[in-house]
């Protein structure tokens, strides 16, 4: 069976109109719906329009949700008594299963931006929100007309107060929901200031999804951030790694299961390693016999 991966997708000569809220049913076995997005999309939904029409099938008077469930709930609490939909016919869609195979690729075909992708897209909304509300003060301090451009911010506390500003522009729910918090922007600021060219050598590997990593090699200098991605490319598992090649140093070696199971053991209650030993009583007394052979 070939899978229509265009199902769904808006295409020249759909029909598409204004249906009224109460039309619309959705079927069972849906994925809860986020109260933070539905609420974060009202918002947008009251500030800009709708943007992406929602998908729906038309039987009789009424219509069946194909996909775009958010968006719908999104129209409801913004008060909309309709919303903008593509509407196919009964006959587009050969069985139940379609139906849902069409809200399935619909999912799926999103493709996510990366933890490097979306750090440098908070970076550049933040530099745009303040383009348009004024430069972001400092203790006072504007320093004159400086670019603040994210590479160019190499002192945690701008950013600091940077993230805060930023952050505060949005609600509580919309924060959750965006994943815009404080701390969120601060990270995506740090990460932005590897600059685009280390973004470009880097954003199809393995670290480009990797926050951690991202973050251990913007800890660096730049010009040994260069080195790292160089050893990166070459096949080095992460930033460490990287280091240690660069540093020749030698790889640590991993803790032996034994070693791991000590460390665990010697943080457990005394009660708890107690039951440990009569689970193990066997194995113990052979132990101590050997020692005194």
């Amino acid at each position: 069976m070939t899978i229509d991966l265009t199902t769904g997708a808006a295409r020249p000569g759909d029909d598409v109109r204004h249906i009224d809220t109460l039309l619309i049913d959705v079927p069972e076995g849906r994925r809860v719906l986020d109260p933070d997005w539905v609420s974060t999309l009202a918002a947008d939904f009251r500030l800009r329009g709708q943007q992406t029409a929602i998908e729906l099938i038309q039987r009789g008077d009424r219509f069946q949700l194909v996909y775009g469930a958010h968006r719908l709930d999104a129209a409801k609490v913004a008060e909309w008594t309709s919303i903008r939909a593509i509407v196919r016919q009964p006959g587009e869609f050969i069985s139940a299963a379609q139906v849902k195979l069409a809200e399935i690729v619909e999912n799926f075909m999103r493709r996510e931006l990366s933890v490097l992708d979306r750090a440098f897209d908070v970076a550049a909304w933040r530099e745009i929100f303040e383009a348009v509300n004024g430069e972001v003060k400092r203790g006072g301090d504007r320093r004159g007309k400086q670019s603040l451009k994210s590479e160019t911010l190499i002192d945690d506390a701008q950013l600091d107060a940077l993230s805060s500003v930023f952050a505060d522009n949005f609600t509580v729910a919309a924060q959750k929901a965006l994943r815009l918090s404080k701390a969120a922007v601060f990270r995506s600021l740090k990460i932005a200031r590897l600059g685009e060219h280390a973004r470009q050598r880097i954003s199809l590997l393995s670290i480009a999804d990797n926050q951690t990593e991202l973050l251990a090699l913007c800890e660096e200098p730049s010009a040994r951030q260069a080195l790292i991605i160089d050893k990166l490319l070459d096949g080095a598992v992460s930033v460490a790694d990287a280091i240690g090649i660069i540093d020749n140093l030698a790889p640590e070696q991993p803790a032996a299961v034994w070693e791991r199971m000590s460390e665990r053991f010697a943080r457990l209650p005394s009660a708890d390693q107690h039951q440990f030993f009569t689970l193990h009583e066997d194995a113990i007394l052979q132990w101590v016999a050997s020692r005194k052979a």
